[in-house]
Order: structure tokens, then C-alpha cells, then sequence
């Protein structure tokens, strides 16, 4: 059926009540954010091997850990190694939840270890995950008509919330590039407002010869409407691999400074690089390897020299305000 080309801004009902929504398992970014409202594109963008498909399956385990239901496309990953990861993020990091192993060979051992969870373990998260999480079959052909049809039996069975992992992997006619990811995240967008789904695309960074650690929204590979789509662009860059005394780190390291975090001191740093939420920001994470999984880090405690302040009666108006004083202090400009 042909949709009007105009609404009238009067037909538009009051709704009171808040936009339905997920939370992102970090605070931090909830705060920036305003968490996952649905009917939004997320776009996740990093260089390759940076961790986009951790944070993303982390994601999801936090979403179905709030109740909601999702469908993932995870790619290169089959049904087995996706499964691995999403039960390992779902079961905290306990000795006798994980058992390791070491690969043998010829009755010697090598240094290759691996972390593995425990039957028991493995069987809980799996009782967890039990209808409701739909994964696409990297078996049939990734295009967008095949991922729209997924979507639309994942939406049947209940989900609100799906993942595509990632642009670059979804197949295409023709060799514009450029407009065959305009066209795909269009129809994602389209079919995130129509059905009221919050969906989560994963983009490459294109290669540049800038000698940049920190990628800016431009460098997300394809259209430009890739990151138009999307109400929230989140980058996520491994820093624990990066050569520490190049002055791109230092700079990164002074920027990251600037925001209350110490970059030598964790594994990854997370940027809100375009949101409708509250406002751009950064944040600092570390890697767990047994978990696969990421933690937010503590901001730098930027008044640990100064002395304790006295203890004084203060009313409770009073208190209220210097709580809400005390967060709109931590509003933090990011210096793009």
C-alpha cells in the first residue's frame, strides 16, 4: 500500500510514557546514550580485529539478560562459535565455572591454552539462551532480501532487538559499493521504525593514510548514509596492541586524559561518536580473555590530592542538588 508523502503534524497522539528500551552493559554509555530506545539503528564501527563482534555479542547477552528477545547475524562465525562466545559472556568468571586445557601433541604439551566453560555451566547457559536467541544460517546467501526475511521470522518468534555482524559481509549486485551500503542501511533503518526493532549494524573503518589511532564518523567504510541512519555511532579501538611511545599514542593518551580516564591503564576505549541520546563521550575498558568479555574502568579520581572536606549537616534540598551538581559534573566535552 503507497504511504502518504505528508503528515500532519497535528495527527500526532500525546504519548506520556517513556520509549521502550534496553541498557548497554556499561554505565557509562547508558549515560551518554540514554540506553537502546528501539526503532533506532546502532552502528558499531572499528578497524578490523579491534573487538566489534565481542562488544556486540555482549550487547545482545546483556538484552536478553533485561528480557528481550534477538536475532543475529554474525557473519563469518557459525551457529557453534557464536554460541561459545554469547554462553562464556553469560557466565561470570569463577574457577569452577570455566575449566583450561592445553593442547597436546605427540604426548607434549604446547603453550597453547584455551579457556573452556564446564558441562554444567555450559548446560545452564544454554537452558538461558533457549528460544531467545535466533541466529541467521551463514549457510544460505547474506543479502539483504534473505536478512529482511530472517528479521521477519526472528520478529514472529518475539524479538525486538537484532544484530547484523557485519556490513561488509552482507552480499550485493553491482559494484558500487558505496550505494549498496546506502541501500542496505536504509532498509535496515526502515525496518527498525516500521516494526519498532532496534537494530545493531557492525561497519568496517576504510582504510586511510592518515596515521590515526582514533577513527572519526568519516571513516566508516561505504556511504555516508551508513552513519546517517543510525541514531547512535559507537567506535570501540583496542589501545593494550598499540606502540606506546608514538607521539599518535601520547596525544591519544593526553585526549583520553582530558576525559578523566587513564589509557595505560586499560585495554580499549569506547567513543559515542554521534548520538540522539544525551551527548558525545568516552570511556576507557579493560579485556577479560577468559570471558571474552569487556568491563568499564573507573575514571581518574581527579581531586585524590586534595584534602577531605569537613563533615557538615546539609539539608536535604540541599543534598539532592549537589547530587544533580555532582552529575552534570561529569558531563565531559569530547574535543573533536
Amino acid at each position: 500500500m503507497q504511504q502518504d508523502l505528508i503528515v500532519d503534524a497535528g495527527s500526532i497522539d500525546y504519548n506520556g510514557e517513556m520509549r521502550p528500551r534496553f541498557l548497554f552493559p556499561f554505565n557509562q554509555l547508558n549515560f551518554l546514550t540514554l540506553g537502546g530506545i528501539l526503532d533506532r539503528i546502532t552502528v558499531i564501527q572499528s578497524r578490523t580485529n579491534e573487538g566489534k563482534s565481542s562488544l556486540s555479542s555482549q550487547i545482545l547477552c546483556e538484552c536478553i539478560k533485561q528480557g528481550f528477545k534477538c536475532f543475529a547475524d554474525f557473519g563469518e562465525d557459525d551457529a557453534e562459535d557464536a554460541v561459545i562466545r554469547l554462553y562464556k559472556q553469560f557466565t561470570p568468571y569463577d574457577k569452577n565455572n570455566y575449566v583450561s586445557r592445553q593442547y597436546v601433541v605427540n604426548g607434549k604439551g604446547t603453550p597453547i591454552w584455551e579457556y573452556s566453560l564446564t558441562e554444567e555451566k555450559f548446560k545452564e547457559a544454554q537452558e538461558f539462551f533457549k528460544g531467545k536467541l535466533y541466529l541467521y544460517n551463514i549457510m544460505i546467501s547474506p543479502n539483504i532480501d534473505n536478512i529482511i526475511l530472517a528479521l521477519d521470522k526472528a520478529r514472529n518468534n518475539g524479538c525486538q532487538i537484532g544484530l547484523i555482524d557485519n556490513l561488509e559481509n552482507l552480499e550485493y549486485e553491482g559494484d558500487n559499493e558505496n550505494k549498496n551500503f546506502k541501500d542496505i542501511a536504509i532498509a535496515l533503518r526502515n525496518y527498525a521504525v516500521k516494526y519498532n526493532m532496534h537494530i545493531i549494524l557492525v561497519a568496517h573503518t576504510r582504510k586511510t593514510d592518515r596515521d590515526v589511532l582514533l577513527p572519526s564518523i568519516d571513516d566508516i567504510k561505504g556511504s555516508s548514509a551508513v552513519a546517517n541512519c543510525a541514531k547512535n555511532v559507537i567506535c570501540i579501538v583496542r589501545t593494550d596492541t598499540m606502540d606506546k611511545t608514538s607521539t599518535a599514542y601520547k596525544n591519544l593518551a593526553k585526549l583520553v586524559e582530558i576525559n578523566n580516564y587513564d589509557l595505560n591503564t586499560a585495554d580499549g576505549l569506547i567513543v559515542v561518536q554521534k548520538t540522539k541520546g544525551r551527548k558525545l563521550g568516552m570511556f576507557t575498558v579493560g579485556f577479560s580473555k577468559q570471558t571474552n568479555s569487556y568491563y568499564e574502568c573507573k575514571k581518574i579520581d581527579i581531586n585524590k590530592e586534595e584534602p577531605d572536606a569537613p563533615i557538615m549537616n546539609i539539608p536535604e534540598e540541599q543534598q539532592i542538588q549537589n547530587q544533580i551538581e555532582e552529575i552534570d559534573a561529569e558531563l565531559f566535552d569530547l574535543p573533536f
